[in-house]
């Protein structure tokens, strides 16, 4: 028995992975079937010796009811470990208290010494294997108090109409109590020795997802990195050429602005100004996610402030004149600034800090600000996170201030602009 719950424990090959998983996901099921298959070696010949019996009826049905519960018991074996032992003791106990069953043949033998009293030593192991170590050793504690329990009731054959076959009393009884002990330590050994491979399992399952996930997000690291490169490209090389272009087009305008060309000119200029934006914009975009995702913006600020909150920082929203819809560039770029900057209100002030966002819509751009209640990050640091929210806003022509207020706290002040 112990050898085919351990047998069930975890396989390396990919289907016996699948028999594991399937198992783990229906333990009563798989433990119903185990039960089915123990009552055929075990439970029938029972109840073939208690029906065989000329004891008397009260007799064999309280019998027949120690080895049902026994039976039984394996089912919430593991989804109910010290519930299913504890039964299964009591059912031990009543069989070990019953007078001895009368065979036709005209022995006598305990109602212990049926075939299903093994089925005893599968929940030990199953309790043992389950539990934590002070639990699991008052387990033992009480399958040893059985085993003297049973001693006393086998001590002497003669007692009980049976006899010690070839051997002597002496001999009977010492292999009578060293076989009794040591198949009680051995099933309770073998269920701590399941636990705590079960345990190096799941560690190891554990180390596997951790490793996992740090490959994944050193990938996802690479790959932003590579679109920041390109996009760094890609910014100096064509922004550069479209500023050229507009410049020169400028040029052509502003020197004869009477002639039929100076319109074609402001044309080009225009034209040229638009895809420059358009072009920041979307770099800005690739640079943030790479475009696979739909971008977040200002309408998303509600569950953001609410991440925020989570952690325990008390945030205060103002927004002052009236709101107007913003390029997608800088809406994404004014919801990452916000992001970044209630980021560092939560890693420099603490979980316990206050701070206060104010969204100002003036008439050259909206205004962003954000203070808190501590200290800021400390001045030697070369500060990331501020060089990054500055690059971000040049692409769409903001600008960003940030400093130490007078007294305590840390401000946090953007413009950008609309256009």
């Amino acid at each position: 028995m112990v050898t085919i719950m351990v047998g069930v424990k975890e396989s390396p090959f990919p289907a016996g992975a699948a028999v594991d998983s399937f198992l783990h996901r229906h333990q009563m099921g798989a433990d119903a079937v185990l039960a089915v298959l123990l009552v055929l070696p075990l439970g029938l010949v029972s109840f073939s010796l208690l029906r065989a019996s000329d004891s008397p009826v009260s007799l064999r049905l309280l019998a027949g009811l120690g080895v049902l519960v026994l039976h039984g018991c394996v089912v919430p074996r593991r989804v109910r470990p010290t519930a299913a032992y504890g039964l299964a003791a009591a059912a031990m106990l009543l069989l070990v208290v019953l007078p001895p069953l009368h065979d036709p043949g005209g022995t006598y033998y305990p109602s212990v010494l049926l075939p299903s009293s093994l089925v005893f030593g599968l929940l030990l192991y199953t309790v043992s294997g389950r539990l934590g170590l002070l639990p699991s050793l008052v387990c033992l504690a009480v399958s040893l108090a059985g085993v003297l329990l049973i001693l006393g009731r086998l001590w002497n054959p003669a007692s009980w109409g049976g006899s010690s076959g070839s051997y002597g009393l002496v001999a009977w009884r010492i292999g009578l109590a060293v076989g009794l002990v040591a198949a009680a330590a051995c099933l309770w050994s073998l269920g701590r020795l399941s636990r705590i491979r079960m345990l190096f399992l799941a560690e190891l399952r554990a180390k596997a997802e951790r490793a996992e996930a740090d490959r994944a997000r050193e990938r996802s690291e690479a790959a932003r990195a590579e679109r920041d490169r390109i996009s760094r490209e890609m910014h100096d090389v064509v922004s550069h050429s479209l500023a050229v272009m507009v410049s020169q087009a400028e040029g052509g305008r502003l020197s004869d602005p009477d002639s039929p060309q100076a319109g074609v000119f402001a044309t080009i200029a225009g034209v040229g100004r638009d895809a420059l934006r358009d072009m920041r914009g979307l770099l800005n975009v690739v640079r943030a996610d790479g475009g696979t995702a739909p971008q977040p913006g200002l309408g998303d600020l509600d569950d953001m402030l609410a991440q925020v909150r989570s952690t325990g920082v008390r945030v205060a929203v103002q927004e002052l004149g009236d709101d107007r819809p913003l390029r997608p560039a800088v809406d994404l770029t004014a919801y990452r600034v916000i992001q970044e900057g209630l980021t560092n209100v939560i890693k420099h002030a603490g979980a316990t800090a206050v701070a206060d966002l104010t969204l100002a819509w003036r008439p050259d751009g909206l205004h962003i600000t954000i203070t808190d209640d501590g200290a800021g990050p400390p001045a030697e640091e070369p500060g990331v996170g501020l060089t990054g929210m500055r690059e971000r806003l040049s692409m769409v022509g903001g600008t960003l201030e940030a400093g130490r207020r007078p007294g305590a706290g840390y401000v946090l002040s953007v413009a950008l602009p609309y256009e």
